[in-house]
């Protein structure tokens, strides 16, 4: 029986992903934490990097060359730094550099080294995400991708484990300073699954929905669109901020 609900493809899941990752900046940018409105659009914007982690490990493997795609990573990476900093307002690597530790990670897996060395080198470069924006998880989503790639049983699986570790994560950061305990804290135990939600979301449309496909129309402008999305919509609230507001 043909599958009609298969109806999106990569590139209308990446582009609602820019729409939501917006949201998330809009909040952690142009607001002022507290706020249900706040609340939404931070954690809507979840979706997006966990998204893009997916799609980031899929294109390892369906990419036409893996020296450009992790240059292109890594240039992205460079441009996007100075204008994270400056619209988030303190130092830390932006999430390209966590997509290209992920990259880094699928490249050792599939070398010649032997077991011990590439369980090291990966354990290595997950602890050096810790600098970067989407610190461990991303690393952690990333063998969880990897090990789970054709099988939609262990892929469910590991969306599931995935959403549980990014609910746990993010539990000590609500917690309110007196709470005897982070996982005794009621806020904090319910603004962690208000922030699981999206992952959820991304889980379902990319195991239900998500065909497997790229557009085909605009290819050279899809290609690029994140890249160059992601620097400039940063810089462009960035100036709103400073400039505007």
């Amino acid at each position: 029986m043909e599958k009609n609900y298969k109806i999106l493809n990569r590139d209308q899941i990446k582009y609602l992903a820019i729409i939501l990752m917006t949201f998330n900046h809009i909040a952690h940018i142009l607001m002022t934490p507290g706020s249900a409105v706040y609340e939404i659009f931070e954690d809507i914007g979840y979706f997006t990097s966990i998204t893009m982690c997916y799609f980031c490990v899929e294109g390892y493997f369906y990419t036409r060359s893996r020296k450009n795609y992790a240059k292109r990573l890594f240039i992205f990476a460079l441009i996007s730094e100075i204008p994270y900093i400056l619209a988030m307002g303190y130092f830390q690597l932006n999430v390209m550099f966590t997509f290209l530790i992920c990259f880094y990670i699928l490249v050792i897996l599939d070398s010649r080294l032997n077991k011990i060395q590439k369980i090291l080198s990966v354990a290595g470069l997950t602890l050096l995400s810790i600098f970067c924006d989407c610190a461990l998880i991303l690393p952690i989503a990333t063998l969880l991708f990897r090990f789970s790639k054709g099988s939609k049983t262990r892929q469910v699986l590991s969306w599931i484990t995935m959403c549980a570790i990014f609910f746990a994560l993010n539990v000590p950061g609500y917690a309110p300073a007196d709470a005897p305990h982070p996982f005794l804290s009621p806020y904090a135990l319910l603004h962690s699954f208000y922030a699981i939600i999206a992952w959820i979301t991304a889980g379902i449309i990319i195991t239900v929905f998500y065909n497997g496909k790229k557009s085909e129309k605009n290819k050279t402008f899809n290609k690029w669109a994140f890249y160059i999305y992601y620097p400039l919509h940063l810089t462009i609230l960035w100036g709103i901020k400073y400039f505007l507001l």
